[in-house]
C-alpha cells in the first residue's frame, strides 16, 4: 500500500514546476534551514527559547538515528516504477524520515510559540510545514507515506516531552545540557554515521558555549533592528566560513563523501563543533563588544 500511494502521487502530481517546488521546500527540513533559524533566534529573540528548540531537535535526531538503525529500511527510489531525479538522491535508510521529525519540531516550536506571543499565524506556518515537508519527501521518492508519518508524530510527541523537561530545568538548563554532551560523545564508539558525528560535534559545541555564554558572557540580545540584521550576516558567515573553510584545512579522502574514514569522522566532529561554538559563545561575545548599546 505505501508504495501504491508513492506512486500515485508521483504520477498525479509530478512535472517540472512542481518538482522544484517540492525540492525547495524539503530543504526547509534540512540541517541548514535549522541551523540559520536556531540561530536567528538564539543571537536576536531569546537565548533560552533557542536552547530549547536545539535541545529538542536534537534529541528528536538522536531517535531517528537510532530508529534507522534498528529498521534499515531502504528508501523507495530503490524499487522499480518510482521516479527519482540525480538531484534529489540520498544517503542513509528510511524508516522514519528525518526531514519530518525535523518538521514535527519546527510545528511543535510554532505552535508553542503561537500560544506564548499570541500570534496564531506562528502556528498555521508550523502547520504548512507539518503538510509540505513531509509530502515532498514522498513526492521525491525518498520516503514512503508511513516512513513520513511516524516521523512527524514522533518528533510532536518527543518535542511535547522535552519541552515540559527543559522547563522542569529551570534556570539550570545550562548545567543538564553540558551533563548530557558526554553522552553524544559515547555514541560516537558505535557508529560510522557521518550524521551522527556532525549532529554530536553540533550539540556538544553547543551545550558547551551555551554554559560559556550563559555564566560568562550574559550577552543582551535586545538591539534595533538594523543591528540585528549586521548580527546575523556577520554570525552566518562566519558560521560558513567555519564549515568550508575547514575543508581545506582538515585532510579529507577523496572518498569522504561517500565513505568516510575514521578521521573523515573526526574532521566533520571537529567542524561542526566549531560551528556549534561559534553560534552558542563565539558570536554574542563578538556581538557585545561590536554592536554596543547606547
Amino acid at each position: 500500500m505505501d508504495l501504491q500511494i508513492l506512486k500515485l502521487i508521483q504520477q498525479l502530481f509530478r512535472n517540472p514546476v512542481t518538482d522544484w517546488f517540492f525540492y525547495i521546500v524539503t530543504q526547509i527540513g534540512d540541517q541548514y534551514f535549522f541551523i540559520a533559524l536556531a540561530v536567528i533566534i538564539y543571537w536576536t529573540i531569546n537565548k533560552k527559547y533557542a536552547h530549547k528548540f536545539v535541545f529538542t531537535f536534537m534529541i528528536s535526531a538522536l531517535f531517528n538515528t537510532i530508529l534507522k538503525e534498528i529498521f534499515k529500511r531502504p528508501r523507495p527510489y530503490t524499487q522499480p516504477g518510482v521516479y527519482v531525479d540525480p538531484l534529489w538522491l540520498t544517503t542513509g535508510y528510511s524508516f522514519p524520515s528525518g526531514h519530518s521529525q525535523a518538521a514535527g519540531v519546527l510545528g511543535y516550536t510554532a505552535f508553542d510559540a503561537s500560544k506564548k506571543t499570541g500570534k496564531k499565524w506562528i502556528w498555521y506556518v508550523g502547520i504548512a510545514l507539518m503538510v509540505l515537508i513531509p509530502l515532498s519527501r514522498v513526492y521525491l521518492g525518498q520516503h514512503y507515506p508511513s516512513d513520513v508519518l511516524v516521523g512527524l508524530i514522533l518528533a510532536f510527541v518527543i518535542a511535547h516531552f522535552v519541552f515540559k523537561l527543559v522547563d522542569a530545568m529551570g534556570d539550570n538548563e545550562h548545567l543538564y545540557t553540558l551533563m548530557l554532551a558526554p553522552l553524544f560523545i559515547l555514541f560516537l564508539f558505535f557508529t560510522t554515521n557521518s550524521v551522527v558525528y556532525v549532529a554530536a560535534g553540533g550539540f556538544v559545541g553547543f551545550a558547551a558555549g551555551y554554559y560559556l555564554e550563559k555564566v560568562y558572557v550574559k550577552y543582551d540580545v535586545n538591539t534595533t533592528f538594523w543591528k540585528q540584521v549586521l548580527k546575523v550576516l556577520l554570525g552566518l558567515i562566519v558560521a560558513l566560513l567555519i564549515k568550508e573553510g575547514m575543508k581545506f584545512v582538515f585532510p579529507y579522502s577523496l572518498n569522504a563523501d561517500i565513505t568516510p574514514t575514521t578521521w573523515d569522522l573526526i574532521f566533520d566532529f571537529t567542524r561542526y563543533l566549531m560551528i556549534g561554538a561559534w553560534a552558542a559563545v563565539g558570536a554574542p561575545l563578538v556581538f557585545k563588544y561590536v554592536f554596543r548599546n547606547r
